[in-house]
């Protein structure tokens, strides 16, 4: 079933739904073999238990936001007020929730979609000061990875994926921060390596972040010497991009590098999903472990959806 949509979407659901339930822990709170089993050794993980009380396989907004990009880019709509209009019925609704709850969203996120609700213009309705960098935006991007590399009518890569984080997430760090992950996907599609993509994406984009102090360290020599545990897990959507990148730079599968993230603690739901995206862009749908994808919720609308994304970009 491999092909770019369904990589990259069960890529970034699975690991989501294996971060829910440790969500908020410490590093040595965390029981990795736990997870590494997908919670087998918890008699009651089909019933609700862990940090979020939901059954095993239950993604949040990372992956249910994704979805509605993906959505949005499948039915080929143009007006982000589109968008914006899924992720309210997300957020009212449960539409693309496991079970038509919505749980765990992020404060940036839900003041945009109020400020949609008000005066329906998705122009005005992102936050864009510096404390409005959480990685609201950064865990939803990588659907347009797809448009980036088929549509040949997108003319300024970094205006489009601006536009796409500005209406939740619209300060800078958050749009620069979206637009690196995307450079380093589509390098990670094309080459199917990551220290060749890393090593690409940091020459193309060397003269506009090298001196940028927000993602110097990122951009520097030292960065995969560095020990992962001074990179911020909380929900900094620096630190998240940081923890992506490091992760699937130092390890060698997706069950690895999704592991790696969780173990990091703290928001291990969306650093796992958004390291998860990458990792299965780079190895694969049939990379994924089968006891991690056999309790997935929705399995079947997510295939689909990843067929309707495929098709609309004939890939």
């Amino acid at each position: 079933m491999s092909n770019l949509a369904s990589d990259l979407l069960f890529g970034v659901a699975v690991a989501d739904a294996l971060g829910v339930p440790v969500e908020f822990k410490s590093p040595i709170e965390i029981n990795m073999t736990s997870v590494q089993s997908n919670y087998q050794d918890i008699p009651n993980r089909f019933a609700p238990f862990g940090s979020w009380n939901k059954p095993v396989g239950t993604f949040s907004d990372d992956s249910s936001l994704t979805f509605c990009t993906a959505e949005y880019l499948a039915a080929g709509q143009t007006d982000l007020n589109d968008l914006m209009d899924l992720f309210k019925n997300w957020l009212k609704q449960g539409y693309w929730t496991t079970d038509g709850h919505t749980f765990d969203v992020g404060r940036t996120t839900l003041l945009a979609i109020g400020n949609f609700a008000n005066d329906y213009n998705w122009r005005t309705a992102g936050l864009n000061t510096e404390r409005d960098n959480g990685n609201g935006s950064l865990m939803r991007i990588a659907p347009l990875l797809l448009p980036l590399l088929y549509d040949k009518t997108i003319t300024d890569s970094y205006q489009y994926v601006s536009d796409f984080s500005s209406v939740t997430h619209a300060h800078s760090i958050s749009v620069d921060s979206c637009f690196i992950y995307l450079q380093y996907a589509k390098h990670l599609y094309h080459t199917k390596d990551a220290t060749l993509a890393f090593v690409r994406v940091k020459e193309e984009l060397a003269m506009k972040y090298n001196n940028n102090v927000v993602f110097k360290r990122l951009f520097s020599e030292e960065f995969l010497s560095l020990d992962p545990s001074i990179f911020n897990p909380s929900g900094y959507v620096v630190g998240s991009l940081e923890i992506a990148l490091h992760t699937l730079l130092t390890t060698t599968s997706y069950e690895e590098a999704v592991l790696q993230a969780i173990s990091l603690g703290k928001d291990t739901d969306t650093n796992a999903a958004i390291t998860g995206t990458l990792a299965g862009i780079l190895y694969g749908y049939d990379s994924i472990p089968l006891h991690w994808v056999a309790p997935l919720k929705r399995k079947e609308d997510i295939e689909s959806l990843a067929n309707r994304l495929k098709l609309k970009y004939n890939q």
